[in-house]
């Protein structure tokens, strides 16, 4: 029996990391799916329903911590689980996040096999 596809929303104002970020999760035969801004990223959280959102912190107009805040008070999408990305080495951010409700909090540049890790762990 095949295992369910699950689904990854990431959520990031850089090309380039969406791009590594959506190869090294395919390789692991997750379906993802890409938004550039915190805006798109919210609307694509209600109508993709994703399994895990990877949410990066520094984004221009809407930043991480306040998509995350907004994820996390909607009875909708309260639920999923939230990864943080960042290149921001501040504990007030990492704090903020994980008490927003953010399941875990992962420094730039990304270590792949830990961050791989830690998505099979959370989506088993």
């Amino acid at each position: 029996m095949a295992r369910e596809e699950k689904k990854i929303l990431v959520i990031d104002d850089s090309s380039v990391n969406n791009l590594l970020l959506q190869n090294i999760l395919e390789e692991e035969n997750y379906k993802v799916i890409v938004a550039f801004s915190g805006r798109e990223g919210l609307k694509l959280t209600e109508s993709e329903k994703p399994d895990l959102i990877l949410l990066d912190i520094m984004m221009p107009r809407m930043d991480g911590i306040e998509v995350l805040k907004r994820i996390k008070s909607s009875d909708k999408t309260v639920d999923i689980p939230v990864i943080m990305l960042t290149a921001k080495l501040d504990s007030a951010d990492r704090k903020s996040s994980l008490e927003i409700g953010a399941i875990d909090y992962i420094n730039k540049p990304v270590i792949i096999d830990e961050l791989v890790t830690k998505v099979k762990n959370i989506l088993q």
